[in-house]
């Protein structure tokens, strides 16, 4: 396949092949310049004098070609799967096990086929540690058994009291007053302590990469937080998360500076890009930047979750649409009936029953998310994809 942001770029330089030599015969002189002008899809343009050309070659870019194969293998899936599959997920229970999936195992007889770890203790890793992310045996045990990985990062920075850390931005002694607009101060301590946590967390994806392992990645969710175009009286103050407490400018900013770092320095190219998305195009990282398109649902009805399914169509076209996180949502079944084609669906954990996988809790079929109905649901469609039902991407 031909990615279609290269579309426009590429052939006009494959127009160009059958136009040179016409131009050729038409310049009005050797002392005058005939100039070739490229406008690209980001609005800057790039002047080539003809008479520089020594030739020009046509390239065919595979789709998501940045990509791992095993990336581009599980996105393809997903988009052929649009409007007829969709994958089910959970999310670990607080970060870094498969205690949700297993809850549901336990009660359905099938796994979901993702599973989310957090890296939301990444700043307590350690192999002498109480958690340790640098241990690959749980992703391993995940994959081998054919499930798609995916993760997300509750991003802590140290509170103002220096007590502990937290994503939580403000004033107060247990919140942070870290400012994501040290981004654009790279000779800044603000800018390098992000560059190194970002590092640090690369390091634990890199094995996953290795082993040739795609991965859903979703940083710095519910940036835009109560902050909304149709309400624009709420400050950027609104922020539930640090990162989005100096507005979409260093959000935007600090997402494509952590691209950069993972992809372009750290190889990270097994990696799916999610955004988590607002009302306002103003926070979109940009095309190139993302290839799913993701919302959090709480307590929604039907006709507002359609509402979101519409806006993601209008402003993202060709993009993947996900629900990252849920509870209290119409039914799956409910959901398809309705046209609403999402990618993926992955309900928030709920630790009261399922933080012990050994207690009595566990055996329970509620949950403040999604419960046991909701899962039977979801199962019974055809329309649901689980673990045992996926390819091998790798």
């Amino acid at each position: 396949m031909i990615a279609k942001r290269n579309i426009s770029f590429v052939c006009a330089w494959r127009a160009l092949l059958a136009g040179l030599a016409m131009l050729a015969f038409t310049l009005p002189s050797a002392a005058q310049t005939q100039n070739i002008i490229i406008h690209k899809a980001d609005g800057t343009r790039l002047r080539y004098n003809i008479a520089d050309i020594d030739s020009i070659t046509y390239e065919e870019v595979p789709k998501w070609g940045n990509r791992s194969a095993e990336a581009r293998k599980l996105l393809a899936y997903m988009e052929e799967n649009v409007g007829t599959k969709m994958l089910s997920g959970v999310h670990a229970s607080v970060n870094y096990n498969t205690y949700e999936a297993d809850w549901v195992y336990k009660h359905t007889g099938k796994y979901p086929a993702i599973n989310c770890f957090d890296f939301i203790h990444d700043i307590y890793s350690g192999p002498n540690s109480w958690i340790n992310y640098a241990n690959p045996a749980i992703w391993r045990n995940w994959t081998n058994k054919r499930g798609i990985v995916a993760a997300m990062w509750h991003w802590g920075m140290p509170t103002n009291d220096g007590k502990d850390y937290t994503c939580t931005p403000g004033s107060e002694p247990g919140e942070t007053g870290f400012r994501p607009s040290a981004i654009f101060d790279p000779s800044s301590a603000g800018y390098k302590t992000m560059i190194a946590r970002i590092d640090q967390i690369a390091e634990w994806l890199k094995p996953m990469a290795a082993q040739r392992v795609p991965v859903l990645w979703r940083p710095m969710h519910e940036a835009q937080g109560n902050w909304s175009e149709q309400n624009p009286g709420n400050d950027w103050h609104k922020a539930w998360f640090w990162w989005g407490i100096d507005g979409p400018d260093a959000f935007v900013e600090l997402w494509r500076v952590m691209y950069d770092r993972m992809v372009n320095y750290h190889g990270l190219d097994n990696l799916i890009w999610v955004y988590n998305s607002g009302d306002s195009k103003r926070w979109y990282p940009g095309d190139e930047y993302v290839d799913v398109v993701a919302f959090d649902f709480y307590n929604q009805s039907l006709q507002s979750m359609h509402q979101w399914y519409d806006f993601f169509k209008k402003n993202f076209p060709g993009k993947l649409y996900a629900i990252s996180e849920f509870g209290n949502i119409p039914k799956i079944s409910q959901l398809w009936a309705d046209g609403q084609y999402w990618s993926f669906m992955v309900p928030w954990w709920d630790n009261a029953r399922t933080g012990q996988p050994n207690s009595a809790a566990f055996s329970s079929t509620a949950h403040n998310n999604a419960d046991i109905d909701f899962w039977k649901d979801a199962l019974g469609c055809d329309c649901i994809i689980t673990r045992d039902e996926l390819p091998n991407f790798r």
